[in-house]
């Protein structure tokens, strides 16, 4: 048996599990978010409580992106129904979203089709061959500073409520997500003045920040495959392509285990609530790259992709050899 055959034996939906995840998500969410602009006025609890808000506001999402797949409730259309009520609180359009998620999922680790790709990225060779103004703006892109500090809270607060393809699955989704969050925002601002917008607004920053690392991490450590066809397969980019985040269990639940990302690109069938469980009995099947703490930070050091080692590079790579991107340390 090999691991694609594997993993279909976790693909069983169980709603009840669903539902109280669900639960337990939006419980914790109302409550610290209350709490929080009850608390406003008291910076060494309003702290805190907001970022707790992020945190499981992060989690909304994750629910959501199980939704995406059809993955977390029996019933399509339940998926459907929730992943679209809960798209004003994760910021994210369901249709638009769903549509794109699934091109990242069909060409993850595909030099041919990066465009589908969450994040951007360049080959050495690329790199040395743009002109200046691109060089200087995918540095500028790819600097920690954006990535962790700006572009998440541009994502979703800009970038996301006009997404990619939202032609194509249907405008009125989004006019009426955006429309959603407005009146999200509206009542938040009538029911606690503008406390309860900034308090809002705080658990989002974190909630993006946060959550916007998890993509970068999974995808983009040095010994990351990208290839062209006819090399490339969706095995070798969903198993080689993704990473595994081991930064504990209770990262596992905030999460829900969307660390154990190959196996989930591997297999988008599989709820999130049997994802762990599925992993930590494949045994020799899964070959995962795994990744802590402190190799994660590291990965933000890695900025070029070098077809030729086959591995993540710095920028200092691109200004000599290609074959001494191997032995350039992260900056």
């Amino acid at each position: 048996m090999n691991i694609r055959e594997f993993s279909r034996q976790y693909t069983q939906k169980n709603d009840r599990i669903a539902w109280w995840e669900l639960f337990v998500t939006m419980t914790g969410y109302a409550l610290s978010l209350g709490l929080a602009i009850t608390w406003a006025g008291t910076w060494w609890l309003v702290i805190p409580l907001t970022a707790l808000a992020g945190l499981f506001g992060v989690r909304v999402y994750m629910i959501q992106h199980d939704c995406m797949h059809r993955a977390f409730f029996a019933s399509r259309r339940m998926n459907d129904i929730v992943g679209t009520l809960i798209s004003p609180i994760s910021m994210t359009p369901y249709q638009a979203t769903k549509y794109n998620h699934n091109l990242h999922h069909a060409h993850v680790g595909d030099l041919d089709h990066r465009e589908a790709f969450e994040i951007d990225i360049m080959t050495i060779e690329e790199y040395r061959n743009a002109p200046l103004g691109r060089r200087l703006w995918y540095r500028f892109y790819r600097s920690p500073f954006t990535l962790l500090v700006v572009g998440p809270f541009v994502l979703y607060l800009i970038l996301r409520r006009f997404p990619r393809h939202a032609f194509k699955t249907g405008i009125w989704d989004v006019v009426l997500h955006d429309l959603a969050i407005l009146a999200y925002f509206a009542g938040l601002y009538w029911a606690a003045g503008w406390a309860g917008v900034l308090v809002l607004l705080g658990s989002i920053y974190v909630g993006a920040t946060f959550g916007a690392v998890i993509p970068y991490v999974v995808h983009n450590f040095e010994q990351v495959y990208w290839g062209r066809k006819p090399d490339y397969t969706y095995e070798k980019g969903a198993l080689q392509g993704s990473s595994v985040l081991r930064f504990g269990d209770l990262f596992d639940r905030l999460t829900l285990n969307i660390a154990y990302h190959d196996l989930h690109h591997l297999n988008a069938n599989i709820p999130c609530y049997n994802l762990k469980r599925c992993f930590e009995e494949a045994g020799d099947l899964l070959h995962s790259y795994e990744i802590g703490f402190r190799e994660a930070m590291s990965c933000y050091g890695w900025k070029l992709y070098d077809e030729q080692s086959r591995r993540m590079v710095t920028f200092a790579a691109a200004r000599g050899a290609a074959g001494q991107a191997v032995n350039t340390p992260a900056e």
